[in-house]
């Protein structure tokens, strides 16, 4: 909030992710809005910001050093293609997985029925507590792209067998490596860690997680304690 007569909550959703399999040279935000109106008003009260009350502050900012290159991506959360939504509360969450997933044109529908008949009953089977979030990228990179996301309270959780899933799938396996050759053209997956230090969540957000110390905005370190000096010359001298 500024004292400028602009009141804008920073803390809007912003989770930070940072790669531990992946390109490690690059970091992923996550902003939720409810649309694209709303995207667009949080847009401008920023703008507002960097341009009047904290222009001082923004312009302090490192990342005119470190900030070489940056990529925006917007997309629609497809409840309908979604899993399992529910069974991870991500404010309890410390890993994210991600696949970005580009179909050919002309076999989303094909895809997409394939795998809600073949691949959710096997998820349910061999990972009953998975969860999968699916997104529709609108612009940022090419058509008939989407994202999922797989929240992980740990990566334990990945110690599953890799092909539990395939063989889950029984005799419908073969049916979906047919579908997969013709309506995928590519799939590219990365593990996340979640980087509190980076990251602003609200607080609502953070108090859905228990877990002790505090994960989500945790409180600043204090200032360091100066070091004791040493008196082992004075008693030597007094002697």
């Amino acid at each position: 909030k500024t004292n400028a007569g602009l009141v804008f909550d920073m803390r809007d959703g912003r989770i930070a992710m940072s790669p531990i399999a992946g390109n490690e040279n690059e970091v992923t935000y996550l902003w939720a809005y409810d649309s694209l109106a709303d995207m667009e008003r949080h847009h401008q009260a920023m703008d507002k910001l960097t341009a009047g009350a904290l222009k001082a502050d923004f312009d302090a900012l490192p990342d005119h050093e470190l900030h070489a290159v940056q990529r925006d991506i917007i997309a629609s959360y497809r409840p309908d293609l979604s899993q399992g939504i529910g069974r991870i509360d991500i404010a309890q969450a410390r890993y994210m997985v991600v696949t970005t997933l580009r179909l050919k044109p002309g076999h989303e529908t094909e895809y997409w029925k394939a795998v809600k008949e073949i691949v959710f009953p096997a998820r349910d089977r061999a990972i009953p507590t998975g969860s999968w979030a699916v997104y529709q990228v609108r612009a940022g990179v090419p058509a008939s792209t989407y994202m999922i996301f797989r929240p992980l309270k740990s990566l334990a959780d990945l110690d599953v067998n890799v092909m539990a899933v395939r063989n889950a799938e029984g005799d419908r396996a073969d049916d979906m490596d047919k579908i997969l050759d013709r309506a995928v053209t590519l799939t590219d997956t990365t593990y996340y860690a979640f980087n509190p230090r980076i990251s602003l969540v609200a607080p609502e957000f953070a108090a859905r997680d228990t877990a002790a110390p505090a994960f989500w905005n945790p409180a600043p370190a204090g200032p360091p304690v100066p070091a004791r000096p040493s008196n082992k010359r004075d008693r030597k001298e007094q002697h």
